[in-house]
């Protein structure tokens, strides 16, 4: 007995040191496969050392060691698996929300624009008048047919799938006062908010997609055709296209950009709509860009062009966000030339693009959580 009990006593002194000296077997010889870090951030750089600079070292030093340590994504992958698996809870609150049927929501931005505790002030409310009647002068001036679209968020169209403890406040949101800014300065306004709601019910398939916080090929198609629907009002030469002229066909896929924040990309599976045209116009694309791209920003990300040979139809030009991305297929099919620009979030109504391209129809388009951006970029007129 005495023998035994001294055994097991080496037996977890060793064990202990093994658990101990573990990380270092594993940067050293890399026993067990390293895994992917999937988080939605860029994690610390080793930082160099510096004799003259000693004070700032032990802190970066030690941020970096707590993102790159052995078995740092193994154990952060088992938190996310048991939160979600035992508990259906989100391993990052902070980011993710996790609604019914793991319909994932996004946090930053997206949730305070749902609980409108983020109003415009009445400064910010000034600017964007300000900056947006320059631009309704400015296109008006050189014959260009205006419009404003706000993409709604996923809370917007789906609070059923909200937890019950999700509620907003009983007022208007930042995005009602931007809508009703818009209309007041006689711009063109499209609330896709109210499109995507109204449709929800019209289709069986979904508008977003469930692991991501982005609409999904049904939900921008409709809010492609409800901007048709304007423009068609002073271009009734444009052809709005139906689903009747796509194949439409299901496929399934990783889950999406909130799935990967949870990293379980390969556990939450989600669903593709390939739209392929019934009847191929022989659109070619513009490459390259003929226009600077934001710094750090890939310039295939920033432009997209399109044009159909010996045609007459008007042109356009769209300023948009990763929204924007998804209705490139569409647009490109209904106009002689159409340009779409992202820059890098601003919402600039980018002058020189406009001088180059002369669109006959100039459309800028932003999701409602990120109008505060568009009002940090207007200019003081």
């Amino acid at each position: 007995m005495k023998n035994k009990f001294r055994f097991s006593n080496y037996f977890l002194i060793v064990l202990f040191l093994l658990i101990l000296i573990s990380p270092v077997i594993q940067q050293v010889f890399r026993i067990v496969p390293p895994m992917e870090n999937k988080e939605n951030r860029k994690l610390s750089e080793k930082p160099e050392f510096n004799p003259a600079l000693l004070d700032p070292y032990p802190a970066a030093f030690e941020s970096w060691y707590n993102d790159t340590f052995p078995f740092r994504n193994q154990f952060v992958k088992l938190y996310a698996d048991i939160s979600f698996d035992w508990f259906n809870k989100s391993p990052f609150p902070d980011q993710v929300i996790i609604g019914s049927g793991n319909n994932l929501f996004m946090v930053p931005k997206e949730l305070d624009t749902y609980r409108r505790n983020n109003l415009f002030t009445k400064e910010e409310l000034e600017k964007i008048r300000s900056e947006f009647q320059y631009r309704k002068q400015y296109l008006s001036q050189k014959g260009i047919d205006y419009y404003v679209a706000v993409c709604p968020i996923k809370y917007s169209v789906y609070p059923e799938y909200l937890p019950w403890y999700i509620t907003h406040m009983d007022t208007i949101s930042r995005t009602d006062q931007f809508v009703s800014l818009i209309k007041e300065l006689g711009i063109n306004m499209i609330d896709l908010r109210e499109v995507l709601v109204n449709a929800k019910d019209s289709v069986s398939e979904p508008l977003f997609t469930a692991t991501d916080n982005h609409w999904n090929e049904y939900g921008s198609f409709f809010a492609y055709r409800a901007v048709m629907h304007q423009i068609k009002k002073k271009h009734p030469e444009v052809k709005i296209l139906g689903f009747s002229d796509y194949n439409i066909k299901p496929q399934k896929r990783q889950g999406g950009n909130l799935a990967h924040i949870l990293n379980m990309q390969d556990r939450l599976m989600d669903v593709k709509y390939d739209f392929t045209p019934v009847i191929n116009k022989h659109t070619t694309s513009i490459y390259p860009s003929p226009y600077p791209s934001p710094s750090d920003f890939q310039e295939s990300e920033f432009f997209k062009g399109y044009y159909i040979q010996n045609s007459n139809l008007p042109k356009i030009l769209i300023i948009h966000d990763s929204f924007g991305k998804f209705i490139h297929p569409y647009f490109k099919d209904s106009f002689s030339r159409s340009v779409f620009i992202w820059d890098k979030w601003q919402y600039k109504l980018n002058e020189p693009i406009v001088e180059a391209e002369q669109p006959d129809i100039y459309v800028s388009m932003t999701l409602e959580s990120l109008l505060s951006a568009l009002a940090d970029n207007c200019k003081v007129r």
